[in-house]
């Protein structure tokens, strides 16, 4: 066991610092800083809602720079094609196949971490700077901190569960094109499936619409989770969580579950594939 998580350590060591040599952190940081630079431009436009602007934009760009980073770089770095032969190297003896999935998750899953690090970062300095610039308080009155950092959580923990399953397509599939349509995809079935579930909700009630329906589209977020219920950066503008601790427990528990299970199925995935 201690040698399986010094060999699975080496292997994110690895994985991490090529990811730093590729520039995939600094890049997508200057990207993302120059995005927010242009849009603080625009803060004149807004009046009482100046707070919940900023915040949404600030947390938006740091959402799609996460998704930009998963869907180009790990999505190059797992998946299976001819140009990639050193994973034929890679999971080889001594490491195993399950060994090389971990590894390989646990080193983009640090770098994905600095990259929201650094962004978070930005984003509570613009934040605050916001604050100090407004002459007038009714414009962003409240700005708490620790619910910054629940909504920074919970920003991570969505894209996370996004690695996960981009880990999954990875072992299923053959190729970065492939791995990468399969991932957007499930992206966008995942963000949409809440709206199509909430309107067959309301046709069935209606009774417009088979109850069967209702069920398959709520079997169906077991694989597609609803990546919004992480979504807590409205909370950054009030002074009281308008829901409970033990809610937001269970909805990060839900998410850490959905994880491992990713990555048991990703293991398995890889251990029954041919590699020729």
């Amino acid at each position: 066991m201690v040698d399986s998580i010094k060999r699975i350590q080496a292997l994110a060591k690895i994985i991490f610092l090529d990811g730093m040599r590729r520039h995939a952190v600094i890049g997508l940081v200057g990207l993302a800083l120059i995005s927010e630079m242009f849009g603080l431009i625009f803060l004149d436009f807004f009046a009482q809602d100046l707070g919940r602007a900023v915040s949404d934009f600030l947390f938006s760009t740091m959402w799609v720079t996460g998704l930009i980073f998963l869907f180009f770089h790990a999505v190059q770095v797992m998946a299976w094609d001819e140009e990639h032969k050193v994973i034929f190297g890679i999971i080889s003896r001594p490491i195993s196949r399950s060994e090389y999935v971990i590894g390989v998750g646990l080193g983009l899953a640090m770098l994905l971490l600095l990259l929201e690090a650094v962004l978070g970062g930005l984003a509570f300095a613009a934040l605050l700077w916001v604050k100090s610039s407004v002459v007038i308080e009714l414009y962003f009155q409240v700005f708490n901190y620790t619910h910054f950092i629940l909504a920074w959580f919970g920003l991570v923990l969505s894209l996370l569960v996004v690695l996960s399953a981009i880990l999954l397509f990875s072992g299923v599939v053959r190729g970065g094109f492939a791995v990468l349509m399969m991932s957007i995809s499930y992206y966008f079935i995942a963000s949409g499936l809440p709206l199509a579930r909430e309107h067959i909700s309301t046709l069935v009630q209606q009774g417009d619409a088979n109850a069967a329906l209702e069920y398959i589209l709520q079997g169906l977020s077991f694989l597609f989770p609803d990546l919004n219920r992480m979504d807590y950066k409205n909370f950054i503008l009030v002074d009281v969580l308008p829901v409970s601790v033990s809610e937001i427990s269970m909805q990060a528990m839900l998410s850490a579950a959905y994880i491992v299970l990713a990555l048991s199925v990703a293991c398995f995935a890889y251990n029954k594939r041919d590699i020729q």
